[in-house]
């Protein structure tokens, strides 16, 4: 089953509602409701609060201390219009699930929780306390659970029957994209970071004197044996690697010491997989350890006969049509409900309440979607898994310890 998304996109977090439209008239002459209902899908309600709690998610996910309050009305309504869209088309899929009998047992949400708790390096009063701060109950998170769980199913029922490509597809396939399974030479890597800046984190070090105790508190536990990829998922200070239990991906040589230098670039490729680097000065403060989870030290050209290949591309051409799939299920599933969006609509009647958005703009704002940060199909790219460049100067020549890869409502 597809894993959920992490806990801190499921739980609701602080900030409550806010109305739309300063001064406008709180009941919606057109439905007999109130302006705080966003829209209807079939019978079930969407509150506005619901809308607004997407939306700080989304903002404290970017600035940890960011508020539905910073937003000026214009950047407010587009990220309205946003979530709701997205919160339009998951009740409408969940509603399908319903509908085809779709069942989850409770077991399912139990162990779904505790993955989620144990994702996020929560104990259990941290998961009370961020359910408080929500102001959720336990039952609530866990129908939020539940509902998720059921989407999946769904989706995953459907893509169990995609057929796997025939050998004539796979070939076809491989001859028009041949450059890019080549091969290149290079190393796979683990992060943990930590950063003296103030990142509004769980266990944040703050200051250079916090930072350096806490990359050598890290670093002892490492060395006594502890679970690389636990430490990161629990500790470490960069985000996108630590949600990924400090997992940066593959750099080929030439990114490699773009983002590292040369030094540890070397130092890298001497290394054996499974070694740790003791703590690492960057250049803009932080303090880094990696580990080294993969090597290929000499480039492989493409062949069809490569197993690895052909997996890649059985798995690629899989990815293609389970996604057309999906987006068919949407539209389906869309053209059978009865969807009454009140938000839209009150946007189209008060355009003049939007006022401006501040210079520097918003992320919320729509744009043009830039390219989802991760590991490329053929592997052979990476983004820059930090913030700053390493110290290119020679490490400590302390001699690496080695542990062995674990692996990792409505």
């Amino acid at each position: 089953m597809k894993r959920l998304a992490p806990f801190v996109l499921i739980l609701a977090l602080s900030g409550g509602s806010a109305v739309f439209f300063a001064g406008c008239d709180q009941t919606d002459g057109a439905t007999g409701g109130t302006a705080e209902i966003a829209a209807k899908v079939n019978a079930v309600v969407i509150p506005l609060a619901k809308v607004n709690r997407r939306i700080e998610q989304t903002l404290k996910q970017q600035q940890p201390n960011a508020k539905l309050s910073d937003l000026s009305p214009i950047e407010l309504a587009a990220a309205q219009l946003k979530a709701l869209d997205a919160l339009i088309s998951e009740e409408i899929l969940l509603q399908r699930a319903q509908r085809e009998q779709i069942q989850v047992t409770d077991a399912e949400v139990d162990q779904a929780v505790k993955r989620q708790i144990a994702d996020e390096g929560l104990s259990e009063e941290d998961y009370r306390k961020k359910l408080k701060e929500a102001g959720l109950t336990e039952e609530e998170f866990r129908t939020e659970t539940r509902h998720a769980l059921l989407v999946s199913k769904l989706q995953e029922k459907l893509k169990a029957k995609v057929p796997a490509p025939s050998d004539k597809e796979i070939e076809e396939f491989f001859n028009q994209n041949k450059d890019q399974f080549r091969l290149e030479r290079g190393v796979s890597l683990g992060i943990i970071a930590v950063d003296p800046a103030d990142n509004g984190l769980k266990n944040d070090a703050i200051g250079e004197a916090q930072a350096r105790e806490k990359i050598t508190k890290i670093a002892e536990r490492l060395k006594a044996g502890d679970d690389f990829a636990t430490v990161a998922r629990t500790v470490s200070e960069d985000i996108q690697t630590a949600q990924n239990s400090g997992d940066a991906g593959f750099f080929p040589e030439d990114i490699l010491r773009q983002t590292f230098g040369e030094a540890l670039a070397k130092r890298f490729f001497s290394m054996t997989e499974g070694q740790i680097t003791e703590p690492i000065p960057g250049s803009n403060g932080r303090l880094y350890i990696f580990k080294l989870t993969g090597k290929r030290t000499e480039a492989i050209e493409p062949k069809l006969d490569n197993p690895e290949i052909r997996k890649r591309i059985v798995d690629i051409i899989r990815q293609q049509r389970e996604q057309i799939l999906v987006a068919a299920l949407q539209a389906s599933a869309t053209n059978d409900a009865r969807i009454e969006n009140y938000l839209a609509q009150r946007i189209l009647d008060n355009p003049v309440n939007f006022g401006s958005a501040r210079p520097a703009g918003s992320a919320l704002l729509p744009k043009s979607e830039k390219s989802a940060a991760g590991t490329s199909a053929d592997q052979n790219t990476s983004p820059k898994p930090t913030d700053d460049k390493p110290a290119e100067s020679k490490p400590a020549t302390d001699k690496p310890s080695e542990t062995k890869p674990t692996e990792g409502g409505r």
